[in-house]
């Protein structure tokens, strides 16, 4: 190299400089601050002795104003620019992160989405200096602080005015975009050595030659056991196992001891658990709300089985990810997209900020999938597009709108493909009685269940009012009985309430109570609740009987329950099932009556001056109480006494004689109304007979979400949620939307 000796340097120039350098290469101080080591006393001579020589090795650690501006540009600052920025703002690498670009003047005076880059003069204000210098919480440029050196001469290049020559952006022929060794196809290539009849020994043999090395001593069959049963089971062998290896000089020994082990249940144990750690696989949500899952496992017998059964790698991919979509008529693979639910779940943040959860749930499964299956780290495009896969921001949110259709929770399957395909048709039918779809219920298929329910829907039970001797609410309401013999509740409207009520019914016989809520203009939007909606959460209904006999109680039992209305996901079913956190609801169906039925598992007969308790469990709070209501009985068979949609009995009222005859004169639009309820009731004992559903945690339109203590929020996604590019990852900055994809490099 050129020399230039006219310059001397003092000793403290130089020293400081060898200090610049050693910690630029992470070297201890202790060279200039203390015993030079003999390495660094040669650098020290030299250093003194010609300054054109460091200077040529190491321009950045140069003072400031040895150079003139142009010269501090390019020999110095341009470089930096070059080794710390240029990989996330320039076009040499295709990324121009947060907008801004480096790689010419006009770059950084346009500035990218937080403005100007630099101020030319004024380094205390530039943004430049206070990213490198990490000074703002949010904007620590590049992610490791570079040397105070370095920062020195950006700040010493900016206050002397910031000169640089680049005005245009530089022109690039960007490279094929595929050109990336992830993305290339894989090549056959032959083993070094072909004489081996395994090619990995061919690969070890070739490398232990390139280094001058021999193979370890053949290891003796206690060892050679012990190996086998660690890699493949994961268990060592039991003492009589090795024994009988030991006492086994056979050819065969060996490679039926490797068939036997492959083909052991421990081997798909052994070898899940892999796969499990790969994809973060866990039985409980994590967080601090660290709910367990009680139906993980079927997705880990899953995976047992896969491996046991030697199954293959893109049959397996497709079970995973879509076992419902590609395998339809084999419900037995519904746990393989526990996959799918095998990542985290922020319980918090699930029920507080649902937008942000949305979003980093399906960060996880993004990378949870991509990782799994491509070796991809396409998450890393979340703020900004990828740094070194050619991956852009609106690939990543475009994969995060192919999940935007699911959520994680517990999935129901039958494992019988003849079960589910009993309970697919019946859920058929009952989501076209939801949807009023004629071209299903009126279709001659169902014409038999309508015409049998049509012989008992116009039976009409006679029902008797309870008289009631006493009724008391235990937390503070006032109940006035009314002249139509109904009960009226007014006052304090506690947040919860029981209504305790008796009486001393006349029949000998009862086979069901009837509740009536009534609508009243005393009531907020007139009822029939006391809650400023007009609603109203019926949690518990409890009957007891009091036999002058027998000083105890008898509670009596129900079969099931209806109601005219039911609010979504409020069915009077929860008011009988036991559960004080479940509750009956008629929003939005406020301002009119309604009424509900509940059978007694058998008719009760009752002894002279028996006497009838009805408790209503009102405990969901929010003053979700019954404002207006009456009692009555009835001892008529079960097929009068079910309570019919207020749709129905509009039809009815209509047509007082609903009979088989009858049944085509109607319009269409009563026939249907008609149908949807009879084949709604229909569906639902069918499904009641079959055996109960598995369950297992995945992903789903439909899943019940676990929240610990045996409780479960039952949700469902009935439309593909949109998905936008978050500006920088901003959940409070949507830009444009996406539509579900892969990545645009490849075909």
């Amino acid at each position: 190299m050129m020399m230039d000796h006219s310059n001397k340097v003092d000793r403290k120039v130089a020293v400081r400089r060898l200090r610049y350098r050693s910690e630029a290469n992470g070297l201890s101080k202790c060279g200039v601050q203390g015993i030079v080591p003999s390495a660094w006393v040669c650098v020290l001579v030299l250093t003194l002795g010609s300054a054109g020589s460091f200077q040529t090795c190491a321009l950045a650690q140069q003072e400031p104003t040895n150079l003139s501006i142009e010269d501090q540009f390019r020999q110095v600052v341009l470089p930096i620019l070059q080794k710390r920025c240029f990989g996330c703002h320039s076009h040499g690498t295709g990324v121009i992160e947060s907008e801004l670009a480096l790689d010419f003047r006009a770059g950084w005076e346009k500035g990218g989405s937080r403005g100007p880059a630099l101020a030319p003069g004024h380094p205390l204000r530039s943004l430049i200096v206070k990213a490198i210098k990490h000074e703002l919480p949010d904007l620590k440029m590049p992610d490791e602080r570079i040397p105070d050196s370095e920062i020195r001469q950006i700040e010493s290049w900016i206050e002397r005015g910031a000169f640089d020559d680049r005005l245009t952006a530089p022109a690039f022929d960007i490279q094929e975009p595929r050109d990336w060794w992830s993305l290339k196809p894989l090549t056959k290539v032959d083993p070094p050595d072909s004489t081996f009849s395994n090619p990995i020994d061919s690969y070890i043999t070739a490398k232990l030659a390139e280094s001058k090395l021999s193979h370890s001593a053949r290891a003796d069959r206690r060892t050679l056991i012990r190996r086998l049963y660690l890699d493949l089971i994961g268990l060592p062998p039991t003492p009589e196992e090795v024994r009988t290896f030991e006492s086994d000089p056979g050819d065969q020994a060996y490679p039926q001891l490797v068939d036997r082990l492959l083909a052991s249940q421990r081997y798909g144990e052994r070898w899940a658990r892999h796969w499990m750690d790969a994809i973060h696989f866990a039985d409980s949500h994590g967080y601090e709300h660290d709910v367990g899952r009680d139906n993980a496992w079927p997705y880990r017998d899953y995976l047992i089985n896969a491996l046991n059964q030697d199954k293959p790698w893109s049959r397996m991919i497709r079970e995973q990810l879509a076992a419902d979509h590609f395998f339809p008529d084999q419900p037995q693979l519904v746990p393989a997209m526990g996959f799918l639910g095998a990542g985290t779940f922020d319980l918090s943040t699930f029920a507080t900020a649902p937008v942000t959860f949305d979003y980093l749930d399906r960060d996880d499964l993004v990378t949870q999938t991509m990782a799994a299956f491509t070796s991809t780290t396409a998450n890393c495009a979340r703020c900004h597009s990828h740094k070194f896969d050619p991956i852009s921001q609106e690939d990543y949110y475009s994969l995060q709108a192919v999940f935007a259709g699911i959520l994680k929770g517990d999935v129901e399957y039958d494992a019988l493909p003849e079960i589910d395909a009993s309970r697919r048709e019946l859920q058929r039918v009952m989501d076209a009685a939801k949807d009023r779809n004629g071209a299903i219920l009126l279709a001659p298929t169902y014409e038999p269940q309508i015409m049998a329910g049509l012989s008992t829907l116009s039976k009409h039970a006679k029902w008797e009012s309870l008289d009631f001797s006493s009724y008391v609410s235990t937390d503070g309401s006032t109940l006035t009985r009314q002249s139509d013999g109904s009960l009226l509740a007014s006052g304090l409207i506690p947040e919860r309430d029981t209504y305790v009520l008796t009486a001393t019914p006349s029949p000998a016989k009862i086979s069901a109570v009837r509740l009536d809520v009534l609508a009243h203009e005393s009531l907020p939007m007139n009822g029939p609740g006391r809650c400023q909606n007009g609603n109203l959460h019926l949690s518990e209904v409890e009957v007891s009987v009091f036999d002058p006999a027998n000083p105890a109680a008898t509670k009596v039992p129900f079969k099931q329950a209806s109601a005219d209305f039911n609010q979504v996901g409020w069915g009077i079913e929860r008011a009988i099932d036991g559960d004080l956190t479940t509750a009956w609801g008629i929003h939005p169906s406020v301002g009119q009556s309604h009424y509900a039925v509940f059978e007694f598992e058998k008719p009760l007969a009752l002894p002279a001056g028996a006497m009838v308790s009805v408790i209503l469990k009102q405990l969901h709070g929010g003053s979700h109480l019954i404002g207006s209501w009456k009692l009555s009985i009835t001892a008529n068979d079960p097929s009068s006494i079910h309570a019919k949609p207020i749709a129905v009995e509009h039809v009815l009222q209509k047509h007082h004689d609903l009979s088989l005859d009858s049944w085509g004169s109607l319009q269409e639009v009563d026939r249907l109304t008609v149908a949807s309820y009879l084949l709604q009731e229909w569906a639902l004992k069918q499904q009641a007979t079959l055996p109960k559903a598995n369950r297992v945690f995945a992903a789903g339109t439909k899943v019940e979400i676990p929240e610990g203590n045996g409780s479960y929020q039952r949700r469902s996604v009935d439309s593909t949620k949109m998905v936008h590019v978050l500006h920088r990852g901003d959940f409070d900055k949507p830009r444009a939307s996406v539509m579900p994809g892969s990545l645009s490099v490849l075909d």
